[in-house]
């Protein structure tokens, strides 16, 4: 059978010398008797059947008249399926509705044989007319049930998926809010006690009712979530009428915007309780089944929001130690001007091991350093500050650049005693003397610093270079020396921003230098933000980021 409003005309299999030899298709509560003389179009029936159809009990008996009676959105298909009746006997069906007096629509079901006449021509069709009302609204109201547990089940796989994947809070309500309507909820927020009172930890609102979303709680949120958090169970209210019935002093509120409301109960893994207060704008029945969903997944909620919190302490805590190792504040040096920057990879203790240095030579010139430890770990980032504090003696010892990569590669040598926890370093040197504009420049491993100068575009300069840093004990670094003209700009970088570009270290390079145009005359505080915000915003950081630009300044110029 068809949904309600379609109209079928079908040939009942069956004994064709048994006009009675079919059955109802669902049990009805009415049904009417019938005969349509297919000639002259009179119908003979009972009283029920005219009332089924909206006609006075003696009222007319013509095929027009219950023509008239049909919906006109069914009226078509069922003039097609009487002109098929009367061209062939046989068992038929028809499914057609009518407007009930009090104007809703009535689902009618006629069935009935056509017999023929003495020429063996189709002469009259008898059979019942049944309401099929009932049947129709109980299968409507199933297939909604069905379709409404096939959305929340497949919102619930989302759910799961995109709370696995969240590592912020901000992601996880996120994907809260694009489930909302799937419970035909508008907003949700996670409540927590703060001491003597009760402070909204994480909250969303549907889309249309973002501006709504439960920032500050109102008396019936209060009451309820206390009612969740003292019995330590769901609090379900399923209409305004119910919240009065059982809180009556929540009567001034009970017709505000949310028509009902469910506070569950929520513990962490620390034993620390709070709630989560959903609200409705529809009065809710809450059935067994919504109601599992519904604590199902905001326990799923609650665990992610663990999580981020505990991701976000700890990717806080890393920032902080791994900034610790580097400079504090800007870098300083007579006749240069510097800008520097360290970009963490990602949320969580992934501390990195890239590091930036300018240290002040006793020749009177400037030593730049740039340099990154293999992995990202607690390890990595301790071995990234020795390193750095061993080139920065070496440097004030005086040392050549040659010398003092040489000297750092046997440390970490000696330190990689461990092949399980053994880490290689890359590190580029370059020791400038401002006076002249002379470079001596040293590499381990690393990608090559950038020049800029006034009238040349951004290009890599060609160093060659030796193994990383912990690999060969006995690894000799060569020198390169060469002369920059007053206004030009060293760029260094680690292989993070490099290889940014979908892990093309080509793309990567290109983005960079094009990034690099006019630094010899703009704010470089400007040109590395500018570096690391497009790193950002095109690609992510998938790894932590080290930058460091030093312009030779013009004489009588600074900055």
């Amino acid at each position: 059978m068809k949904d309600v409003g379609s109209v079928r005309t079908a040939a009942l299999r069956g004994d064709e010398s048994r006009p009675g030899a079919f059955q109802a298709s669902a049990s009805i509560v009415q049904a009417g008797f019938f005969c349509w003389e297919i000639a002259t179009g009179e119908i003979s029936c009972d009283p029920l059947t005219l009332a089924l159809h909206g006609m006075p009990e003696h009222g007319p008996s013509d095929i027009t008249d219950f023509l008239a009676a049909v919906h006109e959105s069914d009226l078509v298909d069922v003039r097609d399926a009487l002109g098929l009746i009367a061209k062939s006997c046989g068992n038929y069906q028809i499914e057609y509705r009518v407007t009930s007096g009090d104007g809703r629509l009535r689902s009618l079901e006629a069935r009935g044989r056509v017999l023929p006449g003495a020429d063996g021509q189709p002469a009259r069709m008898v059979g019942v007319v049944m309401d099929t009302t009932a049947v129709h609204e109980r299968h409507e109201a199933e297939r909604r049930r069905f379709h409404e547990r096939a959305t929340r089940d497949r919102w619930m796989r989302e759910l799961t998926a995109a709370l696995a994947a969240a590592v912020t809070v901000r992601d996880i309500m996120a994907a809260a809010q694009a489930g909302l309507r799937a419970f035909g909820a508008d907003a949700l927020a996670v409540i927590a006690p703060e001491g003597s009172r009760l402070a909204v930890v994480a909250s969303c609102a549907d889309d249309e009712q973002g501006e709504d979303s439960p920032h500050v709680l109102d008396a019936t949120a209060r009451t309820l979530v206390e009612e969740a958090l003292d019995r330590r169970a769901p609090v379900l209210v399923g209409s305004a009428d119910a919240l009065v019935t059982d809180r009556p002093h929540l009567a001034p509120l009970a017709r505000s915007a949310p028509q009902a409301w469910a506070a569950l109960p929520l513990t962490d893994s620390r034993g620390r309780a709070s709630s989560c207060l959903v609200s409705f704008p529809e009065p809710q029945e809450f059935l067994p089944e919504e109601r599992a969903l519904l604590v199902a997944a905001v326990g799923l909620l609650a665990q992610s929001l663990e999580r981020a919190g505990m991701y976000e302490s700890e990717h806080a805590l890393a920032t902080e130690l791994q900034r610790g190792m580097l400079p504090r504040g800007p870098l300083t040096v007579p006749g240069v001007t510097i800008a520097a920057r360290y970009q963490a990879a990602t949320s969580g203790m992934w501390i990195g091991g890239d590091w930036y240095d300018a240290i002040s030579l006793p020749d009177g010139g400037v030593a730049l350093v740039i340099g990154d430890v293999q992995g990202h770990s607690v390890h990595a980032a301790s071995l990234m500050g020795r390193l750095r504090t061993a080139v920065h003696a070496y440097a004030n010892e005086g040392h050549p650049p040659a010398a003092v990569l040489e000297r750092t590669n046997r440390l970490l040598t000696e330190l990689n005693t461990d092949p399980d926890r053994a880490l290689f370093a890359t590190c580029c040197y370059i020791a400038l003397n401002p006076a002249d504009g002379t470079l001596r420049v040293c590499r381990a491993g690393h990608p090559a610093p950038a020049l800029i100068t006034p009238r040349r575009p951004p290009r890599l300069l060609e160093v060659p270079g030796g193994l990383p840093l912990g690999i060969d004990r006995e690894q000799r670094y060569p020198t390169t020396r060469l002369r920059v003209a007053p206004g030009s700009v060293l760029a260094l970088t680690t292989d993070g921003l490099l290889e940014a570009v979908d892990k093309d270290i080509d793309l990567g390079t290109e983005r960079f230098l094009r990034g690099l145009r006019g630094a010899p005359t703009a704010d470089l505080e400007t040109v590395v933000d500018d570096l690391l915000a497009g790193t950002r915003r095109e690609h992510g950081p998938g790894d932590d980021v080290a930058v460091l630009l030093a312009r030779l300044d013009r004489p009588g110029r600074r900055g």
